[in-house]
């Protein structure tokens, strides 16, 4: 932003300081000078402020801030408010949108070219100048710090204005020329008919001043600064007020802002000023922010006492109140950016100056170590899966609250002042993170992967919110890319089969049953159990999930709570490796569909069969259009203290089938 020295003037005295000691001082307190520029008699210095100090970034502003520094007086004498009649009538229907409204009327004004000085400092600063009218609203938001803007009042219908939220579809045409189309989050000024300005940001065509304007209405407000930036965002506009106004300018100066611009219209215009109009829909308070000692001196090396802080505080306009344990300092509203005890040491920090503080490393001490079961499970986890062939991916915790109602219709956490929607709610589940990096491969052309994250997902309690540490697995895709392997789609089986690598890896001891979800196809879907516990969900993602995000085909997912798996886990136990061969045999069975291969190991399992080892799935054949399915299960029989013979086997097999047929409804082949 570009600051006058001579325009500055207006606000302190600068005699005896050279344009560097100038730059120096604004430098050291925190605003860096990138350039100085001589205009005639005046020096423009170019300041880069940073993007919370609004408050600064106006000529008033930067003399409370040299006022501090040099500890020369700062002059801000407003003049007293108008009386007369006030013309118009103000409403604010929208308190959230708005906070504060002023609004006064000149009457009798003449528009023309502004005066040379008012010409000259505008240009000076990057301004340009327009007319006399629109040029003072331009002039006090850049000497105070607060936009205002200009109406024709013979274009006010009703002589009334409301401050409201825009109607669905409602458009507007603005100053620059386009027509915007507006909606119930962004901020309308409307008169008695239509909508004659959007607010905070600019004006409408249907009210602007021009040449032959005689009459004026003023407006100076506050406005929400969230629902300004993203109305701003929203609509493609980017203007001097939304700029100031989605940063947080002060919501109690809006009568003297308006009132001086009045009064610099009156001189260069003429015109009759009007009573002023000032509602406030919803007060804004000082806030009161305590500031002990004790932590002033840690914070210092010692070296800021609390007169020195009094001092600089009371210097840029706070109140402070000494008590007990160190200072009690009420913040002007204009200082939004100052909200906590650490920014009030900051201040003391920056006025005294960083370079005086003594440089020193911080203790570092080693302590014992904390263990995390999770976090050691999460290390040891990225590698199972990725000699399982997966790729991790990592994705934001913030999502479309659109994407959380899909998988859930828990409340989720939202984000306060988003950039966007997209990123306006915290994550329930991984899911969405994953089926996006799913839908960017293959946008990219990649059919075909497997992909992991571990990450944490957001949740209410009754005390607060709580973290839980995740694991999502997605599947998508044919597999079989070695030599001689043909190529298929991939298929629940390939699902359990990673969870159950991570399962042997832990000694977790993972099983699984039917379970049904509504974003999980039916007939393919299971919960993943520790114990009796329910840690996780697998199976294949309905379409009605997949469709939001442009997906199709099948896609395989998993989510597995950690902590809980990190439980189950066991240490690891060394057993006796037999030295004798084992015998492999295939038990075949047809079974209805609903009988799961889960039910069938645990009943072979339970009947404690000597010498059987293993069980697994041999194959599993699901003939088109039947009602019975063909599972083979293979078994493997060893002894460790010698070598079985076909004939105990077979006795042995054959007492498996006789049980398994009268335990379970199956019919074994």
């Amino acid at each position: 932003m570009r600051i006058s020295r001579d325009w500055l003037s207006d606000f302190i005295d600068l005699g005896g300081i050279s344009d560097h000691e100038l730059e120096e001082t604004l430098t050291s307190i925190g605003h860096a000078i990138e350039s100085v520029e001589k205009l005639g008699e005046d020096s423009v210095f170019e300041v880069e402020f940073t993007a919370n100090r609004i408050d600064a970034m106006s000529h008033l502003g930067l003399a409370r801030e040299l006022g501090a520094a040099t500890g020369r007086e700062v002059r801000t004498d407003a003049p007293p408010a108008p009386s007369g009649d006030a013309g118009v009538s103000v409403r604010i229907d929208a308190p959230l949108l708005c906070s504060r409204y002023s609004a006064l009327m000149i009457r009798g004004v003449k528009v023309e070219a502004s005066s040379s000085k008012f010409r000259q400092r505008l240009e000076a600063v990057g301004q340009r100048p327009i007319n006399n009218v629109v040029d003072a609203t331009n002039y006090v938001m850049l000497a105070l710090g607060h936009p205002l803007h200009a109406f024709d009042l013979r274009d006010i219908r009703g002589n009334q204005i409301i401050v409201r939220a825009g109607g669905p579809g409602e458009k507007l045409s603005t100053l620059d020329g386009f027509e915007r189309v507006l909606d119930p989050e962004i901020p309308v000024i409307a008169d008695g008919e239509r909508g004659i300005a959007i607010g905070g940001i600019m004006g409408g065509a249907n009210s602007e001043i021009r040449s032959d304007t005689s009459d004026v209405l003023l407006e100076c407000a506050h406005f929400d600064p969230a629902s300004i930036r993203k109305a701003a965002r929203r609509l493609g506009m980017k203007t001097d007020a939304s700029y100031r106004f989605e940063r947080g300018v002060d919501p109690n100066d809006t009568v003297a802002a308006i009132t001086a611009c009045a009064r610099l219209i009156a001189e260069e215009a003429g015109g009759e000023i009007g009573k002023l109009v000032d509602v406030v829909a919803r007060p804004i308070e000082s806030q009161r922010i305590m500031l002990r000692g004790s932590r002033l001196d840690e914070m210092s090396a010692g070296r800021i006492d609390l007169p020195f802080a009094r001092k600089i505080f009371q210097s840029l306009g706070m109140d402070v109140r000494e008590v007990a344990a160190g200072l009690e300092v009420v913040i002007p509203t204009w200082r939004g950016d100052l909200t906590e005890e650490t920014d009030l040491i900051e201040e003391a920090l920056r006025f005294f100056g960083y370079d005086n503080i003594p440089a020193s490393l911080p203790r570092v001490t080693t302590g014992d170590t904390i263990h995390s079961p999770v976090a050691e499970l999460e290390d040891a986890l990225r590698d199972v899966l990725h000699a399982a062939g997966l790729t991790e991916t990592i994705s934001y915790g913030f999502i479309h609250p659109d994407h959380n109602a899909i998988f859930t219709d828990e409340a989720p956490l939202e984000v306060t002042n988003a950039l966007t929607e997209n990123i306006s709610s915290m994550r329930l589940t991984l899911a969405p993170g994953l089926l996006t990096s799913v839908a960017f491969n293959r946008s990219y052309g990649n059919r075909d992967g497997s992909l992991f994250e571990i990450g944490r997902t957001y949740h209410r309690q009754s005390d607060g919110v709580v973290e839980v540490a995740r694991l999502g697995i997605v599947l998508f895709g044919q597999t079989g890319s070695q030599w001689g392997e043909q190529k298929r789609q991939r298929d629940f089986f390939d699902l359990k089969g990673i969870i159950e690598s991570i399962s042997g890896s832990f000694h977790a001891g993972i099983t699984f049953r039917a379970g049904t979800r509504p974003w999980l196809r039916s007939g393919a879907a299971a919960e993943v159990l520790a114990g009796d516990r329910i840690i996780g969900l697998a199976g294949a993602l309905d379409r009605s999930v997949l469709e939001p995000f442009e997906l199709k085909g099948e896609v395989w997912f998993a989510e597995i709570e950690l902590e809980p798996l990190a439980g189950a886990s066991s240490s690891w136990q060394m057993s006796p490796v037999s030295r004798h061969p084992g015998v492999p045999m295939v038990l075949a069975v047809m079974h209805r569909p609903d009988l799961s291969y889960q039910s069938m190991v645990e009943t072979i399992r339970a009947m404690n069969i000597p010498h059987l080892e293993q069980i697994g799935l041999w194959d599993r054949f699901v003939p088109p259009g039947g009602d019975e399915i063909k599972t083979a299960l293979g078994m493997w029989y060893q002894a460790h203290d010698r070598s079985l013979t076909q004939e105990e086997v077979s006795e042995m097999h054959a007492e498996v089938s006789r049980r398994l047929g009268e335990s379970l409804p199956v019919r074994v082949l």
